[in-house]
């Protein structure tokens, strides 16, 4: 990395002033070494820094189809959750209310016909509905109440 690239690093002051030495000898070791220990090819040479194809990913994608395939043909317990068995627990979570008559979320509930709705402007159409009709919109959540 260049010099410029690399982070400022703080010395303390009585290292600015003492001049560096450099054994340029013992620079030249490692080179000689290499010289001598006859290695041509430097791609031969296991480099332990460098990470192996054992480790690396292939770089491919599996779709669903094919995790479904090797799901089913391991043994698994039967109370194993996989993509195939997608039964899940009841949610902690309150159920969300939505509105009878656009679909949004619900933040209020006619208390008289116990329809939700979503604004002021969907209270006022609910007022204007014709008697009876509420009784459709509570059947479509199935919350209707029957009057015998």
């Amino acid at each position: 990395m260049p010099a410029y690239k690399r982070g400022k690093k703080s010395r303390p002051s009585s290292a600015v002033d003492t001049p560096v030495h450099v054994d340029v000898a013992k620079e030249a070791e490692p080179l000689a070494n290499f010289r001598e220990s006859g290695i041509n090819n430097l791609y031969a040479v296991a480099k332990p820094f460098k990470r192996t194809s054992e480790f690396m990913s292939t770089g491919r994608w599996k779709n669903l189809k094919q995790v479904i395939a090797q799901e089913q043909a391991k043994d698994w317990p039967i109370e194993f959750p996989t993509y195939w068995s997608i039964d899940a627990p009841p949610s902690l979570l309150p159920q969300k209310k939505y509105c009878d008559i656009t679909g949004l979320p619900a933040k209020y509930t006619d208390p008289k016909t116990n329809v939700r709705y979503h604004s002021a402007e969907v209270y006022q159409i609910v007022k204007t509905l014709p008697p009876g009709s509420e009784q459709l919109y509570l059947a479509l959540r199935n919350a209707n109440i029957v009057l015998r």
